[in-house]
C-alpha cells in the first residue's frame, strides 16, 4: 500500500508508544510474579489498538500476530489472569514486544524475516498447546478513530513549523470501516487536514486581529446516514477566496469557459484540479498542485461525491459522501457492536 510519509511516521510513533507502555507493564508484572485483571485489560487494549493501526497501514503480518495474541489475552480475561502459566504468558508477551519492534524497523526498510518467522512459529505453538479458542476475527474492519493519531501528528508537526496553534476535534458514531476503504481515504483526508493547517488556519496574531481565539480548530465529523458514509472536515480559519481561485485557474489555462459563466461551487471545485495551486512558489507543506486531485479521483473510484462548501461565512469545510453498497457485498461500513 502506498501511504504518505506522515501517515507512516504517525503509525511508527504511536505504535512505539504502545510498545513502550506494554514494556513497562510487563516488567512490573514480571517483578511481582503474577498478572492481575487490570494488567490483562491494559494488554488487551494495547494489542487491539496495535491491530487496528496496523490494518490501516496494511501491515498484515502485524495484524495477524496482534489478532492471535488478542485471543490469548481474551482467554485470560474470560478465565482469569492465572488461567495460563504466568511465566509462559510473560515470555510470549516479551517476545511479542520484540516482534513488534522488529516490524517497525522493517517498515524503515530493514528486513528481519527470520526473526519474524521464528516468533510466528512460537505463537502458533503456544496457542495450539494451550488450546486457546479463536474468536471471530475483525481484522478487515478498522475503526474510523484510526485517523485521530494520524491527523494529530500532522497538525502538531505543521503547527510547530508554521508558528500556528491548532486543536483537532473528532465527532461521530462508533464505526468500523473496511480496511481497503480506509487505505484509499487516508491520503485525501490527510491532504485536506494539511491544507487546513497551511491555507486555512491563520497565525495567532492574525486570528486575534480578526477577533478570533489564538488557537484554530479543525473538526472532523463523520457518521452513517441513509446507507451513506459522510465525512466533513471543517476549519474555522479563512474562507475560500473565489476571486483569487478563478484568476489563478485562468492564468494556469484551466478554465473551460469564460470566468463570468462559472458558478461559485464550480469555482470552488477548481481546487481539486490537477496542478492547481494559489501559491506562486511551493512551500514545505504545499504549493505544488498535487494532492487535492487525489481526493477527486479517489471519490470517483468509490462512487462518492465531494461537496466544497462556499457558503460558510467564517471558515471552510469539505464533505465526502460514500454509498454503502450492500448488494455488491462491499462491507465498507458497519456499526460497532462491541462494547
Amino acid at each position: 500500500m502506498n501511504v504518505s510519509n506522515e501517515f507512516k511516521k504517525a503509525y511508527i510513533d504511536d505504535t512505539t508508544t504502545l510498545i513502550n507502555e506494554m514494556d513497562l507493564l510487563l516488567k512490573k508484572c514480571n517483578s511481582k510474579g503474577y498478572l492481575d485483571r487490570e494488567s490483562v485489560d491494559s494488554l488487551f487494549r494495547i494489542f487491539h489498538t496495535i491491530k487496528a493501526s496496523a490494518a490501516a497501514m496494511d501491515d498484515r503480518k502485524t495484524v495477524d500476530v496482534s489478532y492471535k495474541i488478542e485471543n490469548v489475552v481474551s482467554y485470560l480475561r474470560k478465565h482469569g489472569p492465572d488461567a495460563l502459566p504466568t511465566a509462559d504468558v510473560l515470555d510470549l508477551m516479551f517476545n511479542s514486544e520484540y516482534f513488534f519492534r522488529n516490524q517497525l524497523i522493517a517498515l524503515k526498510q530493514t528486513t528481519l524475516e527470520h526473526e519474524a518467522k521464528n516468533f510466528e512459529g512460537m505463537l502458533s505453538t503456544f496457542i495450539e498447546d494451550k488450546s486457546i479458542e479463536a474468536h471471530e476475527p475483525t481484522v478487515e474492519m478498522v475503526p474510523f478513530e484510526t485517523f485521530i493519531p494520524v491527523c494529530q501528528n500532522i497538525i502538531d508537526m505543521m503547527s510547530e513549523d508554521l508558528g500556528k496553534k491548532v486543536t483537532l476535534n473528532f465527532a461521530g458514531d462508533s464505526l468500523y470501516i473496511d480496511r481497503q476503504i480506509i487505505s484509499r481515504l487516508s491520503p485525501p483526508i490527510i491532504q485536506i487536514v494539511r491544507n487546513a493547517v497551511d491555507h486555512g488556519i491563520e497565525t495567532p496574531e492574525e486570528r486575534v486581529k480578526r477577533g478570533k481565539p489564538e488557537t484554530g480548530v479543525i473538526t472532523i465529523t463523520y457518521g452513517l446516514e441513509d446507507d451513506t458514509l459522510f465525512i466533513t472536515i471543517y476549519n474555522d480559519g479563512r474562507t475560500l477566496d473565489l476571486k483569487k481561485i478563478i484568476r489563478k485557474a485562468d492564468s494556469l489555462h484551466m478554465l473551460k469557459k469564460p470566468r463570468n459563466q462559472y458558478k461559485p461551487e464550480e469555482v470552488a471545485n477548481l481546487i481539486m484540479e490537477r496542478g492547481f495551486t494559489t501559491k506562486d512558489k511551493p512551500g514545505k507543506h504545499s504549493g505544488r498542485g498535487v494532492g487535492m486531485d487525489v481526493l477527486k479521483a479517489t471519490m470517483s473510484d468509490l462512487g462518492g461525491k465531494v461537496l466544497v462548501n462556499t457558503g460558510v461565512t467564517d471558515g471552510f469545510s469539505i464533505t465526502l459522501t460514500i454509498p454503502v453498497d450492500e448488494n455488491k457485498q462491499i462491507a465498507t461500513i458497519m456499526e460497532k457492536t462491541e462494547k
